[in-house]
């Protein structure tokens, strides 16, 4: 699994997504007028909060040991929903 800003994603069920949606961010703020703008839009002053929600959202994912329960059980009933409509 990548590595993103220093913050590896091993482990992590949804990393996939995670660096889908990176790559998909990258492509949005392309350009330095853009962000700027949508930073002054947010109220931020400092680019340096992004490594900041960075930081605090590695620390966030390191701390699931495993999958929550209530996504968890919502898989089970995904895929006993699917094997029962491949049985039909």
């Amino acid at each position: 699994m990548p590595v993103i800003n220093g913050f590896s994603l091993n482990g992590c069920a949804s990393g996939q997504f995670l660096i889908n949606n990176y790559h998909q961010a990258l492509k949005i703020l392309d350009t330095e007028e853009m962000l700027q703008a949508s930073m002054n839009e947010h109220g931020i002053s400092d680019p340096s909060v992004f490594t900041t929600w960075l930081k605090e959202e590695k620390e966030y994912l390191e701390g699931l040991l495993t999958e929550p329960p209530a996504e968890t059980l919502e898989m089970d009933y995904y895929e006993a929903l699917v094997k029962l409509r491949t049985c039909q």
